[in-house]
């Protein structure tokens, strides 16, 4: 039996899981990291909900992966 490209075999249980693939191109990162950073600093001294928005956009341009892009089979990288 043939292993998909997108699910990569982990740990030695055999459960699998599937592989991240980054989704994220160079202006939605610049974009991200603008927003981000700005609900990170309007967090610190405001609403920590902001702060949460920031950090979680900040994340995801570490990552270059954004979890809602994967649901929607969307990327941003052409």
């Amino acid at each position: 039996m043939e292993e998909s490209s997108n699910v990569k075999k982990v740990g030695a249980g055999g459960k699998s899981m599937p592989d991240f693939v980054k989704n994220i191109g160079g202006a939605d990162k610049n974009i991200r990291l603008g927003a981000g950073g700005a609900l990170f600093l309007v967090g610190l001294f405001g609403s920590k909900l902001w702060l949460i928005l920031g950090v979680a956009l900040l994340a995801t341009v570490y990552l270059g992966i954004c979890p809602i892009y994967s649901f929607l089979k969307h990327d941003t990288l052409k």
